[in-house]
């Protein structure tokens, strides 16, 4: 008999059983590449001096301070933090940070959490839809490949780094887990998805419900503790532990107080509620996260109910970045989104087929929205520029050796995150003090709160506050403190 003969008697399913590593490698291939991808690229705006002050600095302020047995202070809000957000997880980074106390660990952190979301929904649709159809590992790499480069994550993506981006990934692991039985993973990944933010909370909820009718039998009659646990993280977290140490903060419920009469600036009526509700390019992203997943969503739509809220209490907030779903605001809105996908695509291959090619074809939808809405490089809505600037680190770091390295300091945006490893740090002019010393970019790149209008004026002054020029090397200046 030659090779070739017996070749043909092997049957065609002891190829697939040999061949079963293929389709999780797909989307672990494609978490490495979306890793390398906005590891670097947010690597070029680190290192270029163009982070952000908020909330780039700022949580890496907290961080440090939790790594140095300072607690979790934050001299931006001049507050304890957990009073602001309730984010456990921040002692884990700080843990490492304890090693290594560069900025650089919560974006590995960040684009690891996010590249993590292709091999975790993989085995989340795996787990939806059913095993004995030859089409589901083709439709489950489909659907997942394309998750790290939606449009809708590439927004996180350029925000740098929030714990939120690790929490998707722990979301669709703690559901795998939940589905296949895995009764103690499970249960740390809700723990982990929890620490990430309050507003994880709704997550799991969403998990207990998707465990109650997809739940391995040993953790479906379990649901309702899961969603005992969301709701005691919810009152402990944010009903006691936030208002004990608030005292000064800030909560994100003020961003509500227009749909009370109390915001001057937002009059209440019909006509901006409404305007609210349907803001365009809030309407724009969920269009596209649904067309992304080849309408699959709309095959379960008592699923897709469940990111309505979410969706509400992002387009009604009267915070601008979160109420059109731009940077890590649409994240919460994701998990509930995909599981209607799993089980909508479920339901789609109980009265269709689909051949191999048509299947992988879904993932085309998702890759041309991505490339042509994304704003993270090379996408067409992408800033470039954010991302040329040449490394300046090493110049910024021996301008600002004469700063004592307990001593506050005042500094330009993007040169914040990089001075952010002491106990007082703000981002110039906000909260300046005679304490604090002062360092400013003459090629600044400024960002969020910050007024360039103030910022000059503030500039202006500074000649004449009794302060005196330290160091100027052309590019970076260091002024004193008031009187030094």
């Amino acid at each position: 008999m030659t090779a070739e003969a017996a070749l043909r008697r092997i049957p065609r399913t002891a190829i697939r059983s040999d061949a079963w590593w293929v389709f999780p490698a797909v989307p672990l291939l494609a978490g490495a590449i979306a890793f390398a991808w906005i590891l670097h690229a947010e690597l070029q705006r680190l290192y270029g001096l163009t982070g952000s002050a908020w909330d780039f600095a700022y949580d890496q302020q907290v961080i440090w301070n939790i790594s140095q047995g300072q607690g979790f202070y934050s001299s931006f809000a001049r507050a304890n933090f957990l009073g602001i957000h309730f984010e456990l997880i921040f002692v884990v980074l700080a843990a490492v940070e304890k090693l290594w106390p560069s900025p650089a660990v919560l974006l590995i952190f960040s684009s690891a959490g996010i590249a993590a979301t292709a091999p975790a929904a993989y085995l989340f649709f795996r787990a939806i839809l059913p095993a004995d159809r030859a089409d589901t590992p083709w439709l489950a790499v489909a659907l997942s490949v394309p998750i790290p480069f939606w449009a809708a994550v590439q927004e996180a993506a350029r925000d740098f780094f929030h714990p939120e981006n690790m929490a998707l990934a722990f979301a669709l692991l703690a559901a795998w887990a939940g589905i296949r039985g895995h009764r103690v993973a499970m249960w740390c990944l809700c723990l982990l998805t929890l620490s990430c933010k309050e507003d994880q909370v709704y997550t799991i909820g969403v998990v207990a419900l998707l465990l109650r009718v997809y739940g391995a039998p040993q953790v479906k009659k379990h649901w309702r503790f899961i969603l005992y646990m969301a709701g005691g993280w919810f009152l402990i977290g944010t009903g006691i532990v936030q208002q004990h140490f608030r005292n000064g903060g800030y909560t994100d419920f003020v961003y509500y107080r227009w749909l009370v009469g109390l915001d001057p600036t937002l009059p209440l009526s019909p006509l901006t509620v409404l305007e609210a509700l349907f803001r365009p390019y809030a309407v724009l992203v969920v269009a596209a996260i649904i067309a992304g997943t080849c309408l699959m969503p709309l095959f379960a739509p008592r699923w897709l109910l469940l990111a309505v809220p979410p969706y509400l209490a992002n387009v009604l907030s009267g915070h601008t970045p979160q109420n059109i779903l731009h940077l890590h605001y649409v994240l919460l809105l994701l998990f509930p989104m995909i599981v209607a996908c799993a089980v909508g695509a479920a339901k789609y291959l109980e009265t269709h087929s689909l051949k191999p090619a048509k299947a992988l074809a879904a993932m085309l939808p998702a890759l041309i929205l991505g490339f042509a809405m994304g704003r993270f490089p090379p996408a067409l809505e992408s800033d470039a520029s954010l991302y040329a600037h040449p490394d300046t680190v090493a110049q910024l770091r021996a301008a600002t050796r004469i700063i004592p390295a307990d001593a506050p300091v005042d500094a330009d945006d993007g040169l914040t995150v990089w001075l952010a490893n002491r106990h007082t740090i703000n981002d110039f002019p906000d909260r300046l003090s005679d304490d604090d010393y002062v360092v400013i970019d003459r090629i600044a790149y400024l960002s969020g709160p910050t007024s360039p209008t103030t910022r000059l004026r503030y500039l202006a002054t500074l000649p004449s506050s009794g302060r005196r020029v330290l160091y100027d090397d052309g590019r970076f200046v260091v002024w004193s403190p008031v009187g030094d």
